[in-house]
């Protein structure tokens, strides 16, 4: 009698190696060992572990591209403060630097006006009319204080200088007396635009070559009126205005002929530019 526990392990174990058996007797079994496995599956990790360091170390050490640089934002130029001109007397505005210029406007004591730029003719600013909005003249500078950078300011070269001709025209307008004195009146007319401001006056009696009166200066020689007594001088005879000038006739006899030599000049004391007219006349 057979106990069955005897044929349990060897059935089993025939059944296990039928099972083990390839299907296709030419095919050979391979078996893999663990540890090989796990030692190959190592190596392709650390395989792509060190690719990929490479990779990220190649990036990583490559050149960076160059940032673009802007060009430096140029700073703003700052505007200059305005620049102002008063004057310690009142002083003409001229479209020139200089007296041979019409005159435009005035500036007054206690005004002040922009300035726009400078002259190369010197002591000159080229200022906003003070009697004219919108428009330009020249200031002459004696009497002018500039408040302000004038450095910054600009340099323009004048216009052309006018030449009037003739530089002015007098005539005999009559004797009047004055104060116990004969004098004779002449009537200045400046046609220019040239404002004279001083004169000298010269008489010459014809029948005896003598000096009659002169010559002499007159820093004030212009009167408004030809019967001012005594006469009320101005300082100046403007552009195509009319004024009288005054010379006492002391020592002329009647019935002789006398030369009268009027000259006026652009300046105070017989300065500036000067020009000379003469009259002949008798003496009733």
């Amino acid at each position: 009698m057979v106990h069955p526990g005897r044929w349990v392990f060897p059935v089993f174990l025939l059944l296990l190696a039928a099972c083990g058996q390839p299907e296709n007797p030419g095919e050979q079994l391979v078996v893999v060992d663990d540890a090989l496995l796990e030692s190959t599956l190592q190596v392709g990790v650390d395989q792509t572990v060190s690719a990929t360091e490479v990779e990220e170390t190649t990036e990583s050490s490559a050149t960076p591209s160059a940032t673009p640089t802007l060009p430096p934002t140029k700073a703003p130029t700052p505007t200059p403060e305005p620049v102002y001109i008063g004057v310690s007397a009142p002083t003409n505005c001229r479209v020139g630097p200089g007296v041979r210029y019409q005159r435009t406007g005035t500036l007054l004591i206690e005004a002040t006006a922009p300035v726009f730029a400078k002259s190369s003719t010197p002591n000159f600013w080229h200022i906003a009319n003070p009697d004219r909005p919108g428009e330009y003249c020249w200031l002459w500078g004696k009497y002018a204080t500039v408040s302000g950078d004038a450095e910054v300011l600009p340099v323009y070269t004048p216009p052309p200088s006018p030449t009037p001709s003739p530089a002015f025209s007098m005539s005999l307008d009559g004797f009047f007396d004055c104060g116990g004195d004969e004098h004779v009146v002449f009537k200045i007319h400046n046609p220019t635009q040239i404002t004279y401001m001083t004169a000298q006056r010269h008489l010459i009696d014809l029948d005896s070559s003598k000096d009659l009166y002169g010559p002499a200066l007159d820093r004030h020689p212009f009167a408004p009126h030809p019967r001012d007594c005594p006469p009320g001088h101005e300082n100046e005879i403007y552009p195509d205005r009319v004024a009288y000038i005054y010379v006492p006739l002391r020592g002329a006899e009647s019935g002789h002929g006398v030369r009268a030599i009027i000259m006026v000049c652009t300046e105070d004391y017989l300065g500036g530019d000067c020009w000379v007219q003469a009259a002949d006349i008798k003496i009733p």
